[in-house]
């Protein structure tokens, strides 16, 4: 077992968890299963047995014991099993930084080649022709086709200062197609003038991230940011939070990078949109990736507050405690009913506010939440804050 995957940090802070308890208060997926094994807790303790069984004092003295295949079959079910959320470490009291140290675990189990074959098929797709869905590239576009004034150009333009990158997610899946069109027709309205990749855009490489092949990812990233600096970019705007955390923490690059939220607040201020007034109640769906992973609150909670008559009214779990809709960390892809109970869950939450809609910055969490909504009939709409700007915006 070698351990390079894991900084000195980490190795300290597997060490360092007391087994208090904290995280099961907090994990959605401890909620759903009740196991102790795949609870934060459970993860942490199998995987220092394992460190212990290679490297520890009686290893030293007389050798490193076999490892059980079928514990590390299991454990790496259990790792896989998550929705990379972050909430548990925030919980910790003793500050471990549980996202990092399972994408971390992950890296490892990818090394010994302990992974849920899901994840193959993802590497495959993303290699051969750099989308999540595997299909072929140029149908990122096919969207745009779809929009009332549809340029030449289908904004693929040769140089703009801005672009928008629209991610797999909402290229790919025809139910949040309406999310880039309402934001390309903002910008339309706004005069912002942006370009799009098109089927030069490659996936940012969050999901094999996620899956623990970060090696894998640096050719789309490399790729990604040639082909913004040819056309000039200075300004990147996401409407995927997996996209625009993934561009903070992993490319390095001097592009201003920007949530659609951050940005909508920004056109706000100069006052390029103003609002007629909307009589609604709404609840606001802080996205894992958004809030916990980038610190992302108050920009889409400013924006709504700036319509006149919405009454935003904010869930039991909000900003760093909100709840996961389950549709993070490729969970989808490993065990699709767990994610559905946990949007399930998420539900239930929302509808406890009382609110008519529930609004979220996310494609994936617009997509999970209304699959699962749909499936199980219940009666709530969700919208991203892309959408809910350009339904309200004055002409």
């Amino acid at each position: 077992m070698k351990l390079s995957a894991l900084s000195p940090r980490q190795l300290i802070e597997i060490d360092a968890c007391t087994r208090c308890g904290e995280c099961l208060k907090s994990c959605p997926v401890y909620a759903q299963k009740g196991q102790e094994e795949i609870d934060p807790r459970g993860k942490i303790q199998a995987f220092k047995a394992f460190i212990r069984s290679q490297y520890g004092l009686w290893a030293r003295v007389f050798g490193p014991k076999k490892l059980d295949e079928e514990k590390l079959k299991r454990f790496s079910e259990m790792v896989y099993r998550c929705t990379l959320c972050g909430e548990c470490g925030v919980s910790c009291p003793v500050s471990i930084d549980a996202k990092n140290l399972w994408l971390a675990l992950r890296e490892t189990l990818v090394e010994m080649g302990y992974f849920p074959k899901a994840m193959d098929q993802l590497k495959s797709n993303l290699s051969e022709v750099h989308n999540i869905l595997g299909n072929e590239n140029m149908e990122r576009v096919e969207w745009v086709k779809s929009l009332d004034e549809v340029p030449d150009h289908l904004y693929d333009k040769e140089r703009a200062e801005v672009a928008f990158f629209v991610g797999c997610v909402a290229s790919f899946f025809p139910m949040v197609h309406r999310i880039p069109k309402a934001l390309v027709e903002i910008f339309r309205k706004t005069g912002v003038d942006f370009t799009l990749l098109g089927g030069e855009e490659w996936c940012c490489g969050f999901p094999l991230i996620g899956a623990g092949m970060k090696k894998e990812a640096e050719v789309l990233i490399q790729h990604n940011l040639e082909k913004m600096k040819a056309k000039g970019v200075v300004r990147a705007v996401f409407a995927c939070p997996s996209c625009y955390h993934t561009w903070l923490e992993d490319y390095q690059t001097d592009i201003e990078v920007f949530h659609s939220t951050q940005f909508l607040k920004k056109l706000i201020e100069e006052g390029k949109i103003i609002f007629k007034e909307k009589k609604a109640k709404v609840t606001y769906h802080d996205p894992c990736d958004l809030g916990r992973g980038s610190g992302v609150y108050e920009p889409p909670r400013e924006v709504l507050r700036q319509i006149p008559g919405v009454v935003l009214v904010e869930m039991e779990n909000s900003r760093e405690a909100c709840k996961c809709c389950g549709g993070g960390g490729n969970l989808e892809m490993v065990d699709p009913e767990l994610s559905a109970a946990l949007a399930q869950e998420k539900l239930k939450q929302i509808q406890a506010t009382g609110a008519d809609t529930v609004i979220t910055s996310c494609q994936q969490c617009v997509r999970t939440m209304m699959s699962t909504a749909r499936k199980k009939k219940i009666p709530i709409t969700v919208m991203d804050i892309t959408e809910f700007v350009l339904k309200n915006m004055k002409s």
